[in-house]
């Protein structure tokens, strides 16, 4: 079974994609460095970075369809964080007046748009770059080699599990057709403990194998890109751009 729901479209031709793994994943936490440092109560600048954002999403050319689900997915999570900061406010009775409570909202509003253009930033940098690539340019920027190691073994096992949840599910299904009307809790245990025995054993098997060819703790990566001048042009320009917003953009 293929599975592709991580980095389904981190195989695209785009100038986004074509740029080295190391200066998207500095320029992304450039960005949102650059957002959580903007001051609380200026709607203004977050006009200016969602542009960003809408640029560098038509030249990466991903699917906005897609982009909008992967947002819409955590948005609730950051949009009751920022909704209970002036509800915090009403319910202590603080006596803030009206001008305080708008500045409340205000605070709220920025706290909500931080951190939906941060995760706008984070989606564009996994969806445009494949995830071993991430892996080996975060290796070249001296990342712990044990983290390394880690993630590379999690992001090939997690699709060991998900194959063995399809086909359990078509198990069931086979045994059980249409909705279950009696040991529904009973059936959904059995199935996850089969899900965890049979994802279990295929890993070792896989590791086993890896093993047998040679594995010594470390993932070769081939054809990497490296950095190139256009990159550098790419990466000065959008420092430039974030620099003014954050200078400029309340003004």
């Amino acid at each position: 079974m293929k599975h592709a729901f991580i980095d389904r479209y981190s195989h695209l031709q785009s100038p986004v994609h074509r740029l080295d793994a190391r200066l998207k994943f500095i320029l992304a936490l450039l960005a949102i460095a650059v957002l959580v440092s903007e001051p609380p109560g200026k709607l203004m600048p977050f006009a200016f970075y969602g542009a960003i954002v809408l640029v560098v999403l038509i030249l990466s050319r991903l699917p906005v369809r897609f982009f909008l689900k992967r947002l819409l997915i955590l948005a609730p999570f950051f949009g009751m964080a920022a909704l209970f900061y002036p509800l915090s406010y009403w319910l202590a009775g603080t006596g803030l007046g009206e001008d305080g409570m708008q500045k409340a909202v205000l605070v709220a509003l920025s706290i909500f748009f931080k951190a939906l253009l941060s995760v706008s930033f984070l989606i564009l940098l996994i969806s445009t770059v494949k995830f071993h690539d991430l892996l080996a340019g975060l290796r070249k920027l001296r990342m712990p080699k044990l983290i390394g190691i880690l993630s590379a073994l999690m992001y090939r096992y997690i699709f060991i599990f998900w194959d063995e949840t399809l086909r359990t599910n078509m198990a069931r299904n086979s045994r059980t057709p249409g909705n279950l009307k009696m040991n529904r809790f009973t059936v959904y245990g059995n199935q996850m403990a089969m899900i965890f025995l049979r994802s279990w054993e295929r890993a070792h098997m896989v590791y086993n194998a890896m093993l047998s060819r040679g594995f010594d703790g470390e993932f070769l990566s081939f054809g990497q890109k490296e950095t190139k001048r256009k990159d550098i042009v790419f990466g000065a320009v959008f420092v430039l751009l974030l620099a003014a917003i954050r200078v400029f953009g309340g003004l």
